[in-house]
């Protein structure tokens, strides 16, 4: 037999692929589910083992059962009092911001308070020194009308008014300033203002005539004035100081009436 007679005879002995192929495939099912079956078997006991082994371990280290519980307290017990820390710093902080707005409404209350009490200071002085101005100016008035009664030369006696054979009376005689301060019973201070009056307007000159108007004599009356009085219009300066005065003590009541109207108006 030759080596070719002798391969080919092998082959056809030999079973073919598929079949060959099959019979491995069986076999690695079976060693698998021998090895799932001993590895089933074996796990319980292993479990249990651990577990045994594990309690034991706890046992030793003497953790009770609630152990979790209470690290778990521990654990949260700092964050809570931090918590608590930051709360309470909020609010101090926020009353400490609140204290600070009040004193600062506080100081602008102070700061307007005292503005208001300047300006109300600075008002009251300046009343109190125009007061005072005007008491200045009144004792200046009065010093000057006493200077000027002071001046004024000393009212002459009034002599016996004789009588002319008719009976009427003599005329009067002396300064026409005289015989006003007499007329005016010797007051120096209304006989003060009549003379600045009348020296205003006629220098009393009882032929003084104003150029524009009727004006006419010591006191500057005019026509329909004269009338008034009840003496008729005349250059006699003392008849004219009588029709003067008579004006004067109607229209003002007395000479120093008659001078501030004149002040302020500029006539009287």
């Amino acid at each position: 037999m030759n080596l070719r007679t002798t391969v080919n005879a092998r082959l056809r002995r030999r079973p073919p692929v598929g079949t060959r192929r099959s019979a491995l495939f069986l076999g690695v099912a079976a060693a698998g589910a021998v090895m799932v079956n001993v590895l089933a078997a074996g796990e319980p006991a292993a479990h249990a083992e651990a577990q045994t082994e594990s309690m034991s371990v706890a046992e030793q280290l003497g953790i009770p059962a609630d152990a979790s519980s209470t690290l778990d307290a521990e654990a949260v017990a700092p964050l809570q009092q931090l918590a608590a820390s930051r709360s309470a710093r909020d609010a101090d902080q926020a009353t400490a911001a609140l204290q600070q707005l009040a004193a600062e409404q506080a100081e602008r209350d102070r700061l307007a308070a005292e503005e208001a009490a300047r300006l109300a200071a600075e008002e009251a002085a300046r009343v109190e020194a125009a007061r005072a101005a005007e008491a200045a100016r009144a004792a200046e008035a009065a010093r000057a009308a006493e200077a000027a009664r002071k001046a004024a030369p000393p009212a002459p006696a009034a002599p016996a008014a004789p009588r002319s054979s008719g009976g009427a009376a003599a005329a009067p005689s002396g300064s026409y300033q005289s015989y006003a301060l007499q007329k005016l019973g010797g007051d120096s201070t209304q006989f003060s203002c009549l003379e600045k009056l009348w020296g205003k307007e006629s220098g009393w000159n009882p032929n003084a005539q104003n150029p524009s108007s009727t004006a006419y004599g010591i006191p500057q009356f005019l026509d329909s004035t004269w009338a008034g009085t009840g003496i008729a219009k005349t250059s006699d300066g003392y008849r004219q100081i009588d029709a003067g005065l008579i004006y004067i003590q109607k229209r003002f009541g007395s000479p120093c009436g008659a001078w501030s109207h004149s002040q302020a108006k500029g006539w009287y």
